[in-house]
């Protein structure tokens, strides 16, 4: 067994968004589902595809607001959860494919409107993400859009985290980045970034105190806790 196998199990993805009144809140869920939207910006007739659908919880989500939605994950786990998940729902507008994000050889060139990276890039390395964004630019048509949503490196939490202070990281984290790191990868790989924007923390109390303070200049992105980007490919 490979360490990334031992890190992505099957007791992993079972373990996924387990309830918890304060670190999984439901309106932890219900906030990433509202700035999914806000930036994959799904239409009725949109072929989306999600990249690392682990379960498939954003890709039956997304199937709601578009034609047809494709899931990817390199886990064979992951997958029969997500095609039992799509059965158990009567889903017909979903389907799972084992693929790796950095090479998405299955799919045809101009083949979908939109991709979701939905907190999927804090699980991979800069050359992964690198190959990754340049084989979105490829599927995508002109004018399509990708839409990433991860944690914020300057959030203080993630601070804590990556000095191991009162917090421990998620091993499966393997690089939490900045926003302007990601706008960056996206100028490089062909990009362009029209939706910069972030989320507070979802936690109760603690979520009043971001919303004020985020928006400060200089201060602020110590308390942005989610980054949300909408790119577009020209």
């Amino acid at each position: 067994m490979t360490f990334e196998s031992r890190l992505y199990d099957l007791g992993y993805f079972e373990g996924l968004h387990k309830s918890h009144w304060f670190t999984n809140p439901p309106r932890k869920y219900e906030e990433r589902n509202r700035d999914t939207l806000r930036v994959v910006k799904p239409a009725p007739s949109d072929r989306i595809l999600e990249l690392g659908s682990a379960r498939g919880d954003v890709s039956f989500f997304l199937a709601a607001h578009a034609k047809e939605v494709v899931g990817v994950d390199a886990s064979d786990d992951a997958l029969s959860l997500a095609e039992a998940g799509r059965v158990r729902r009567g889903v017909s507008n979903v389907r799972f494919v084992k693929a790796d994000v950095a090479d998405l050889s299955a799919f045809a060139d101009h083949s979908f409107d939109a991709v979701a990276a939905i907190d999927l890039v804090e699980h991979i390395d800069d050359p992964t993400l690198s190959a990754m964004l340049r084989e979105c630019r490829r599927v995508l048509v002109v004018g399509g859009r990708l839409g990433l949503y991860t944690p914020d490196r300057a959030h203080y939490v993630e601070r804590l985290k990556a000095h191991g202070v009162l917090l421990r990281q998620f091993p499966q984290h393997v690089a939490v980045r900045r926003a302007e790191a990601y706008r960056q990868f996206l100028f490089d790989a062909g990009f362009h970034v029209d939706l910069d924007a972030y989320s507070v923390s979802p936690f109760p109390g603690v979520r009043r105190i971001e919303a004020a303070l985020a928006p400060l200049p200089l201060v602020g992105p110590t308390f942005r806790y989610r980054i949300l980007l909408s790119a577009e490919r020209r």
